[in-house]
């Protein structure tokens, strides 16, 4: 299972530097494509910000995803996850992620502060670029 943090599938929807190596990537590895029901929201307000017309790329994006919810357990670590510069939505993510570590692949994020909380953390990181 990958898990897709919201930079990743920004990346999809709208064409960055990476979006390509990005694709290759996940082309490369095959497996289903897992990410917090909270990067629904975060990726289309950042789609919104910047590209409101790849509203609908990224909304056919997020049907290939399989969206886990934010439980209390998942809030519960999260608010247990140390960092100085680790922010409360990163948190969630790296929690999720947590969840699913016994099937967890690969945790793909472009954010280069919720990266390095991951790998500290244990979690194989991908960047593709």
């Amino acid at each position: 299972m990958i898990y897709l943090d919201s930079s990743a599938i920004v990346k999809l929807a709208r064409r960055e530097s990476e979006t390509e190596a990005l694709r290759a990537w996940l082309a490369a590895n095959p497996q289903p494509l897992v990410a917090s029901a909270l990067a629904r929201t975060e990726a289309t307000q950042a789609i919104l910000r910047s590209e409101p017309a790849a509203v609908a790329v990224l909304r056919a994006v997020l049907t290939l995803l399989h969206q886990k919810p934010i439980t209390d357990a998942v809030l519960d670590a999260a608010a247990g996850i140390p960092g100085p510069t680790l922010r409360s939505l990163d948190a969630i993510h790296l929690a999720t992620a947590e969840e699913l570590r016994p099937v967890l692949a690969w945790f793909v994020a472009y954010d280069k502060r919720l990266a390095e909380a991951a790998r500290s953390r244990g979690l194989p990181v991908a960047s593709p670029t």
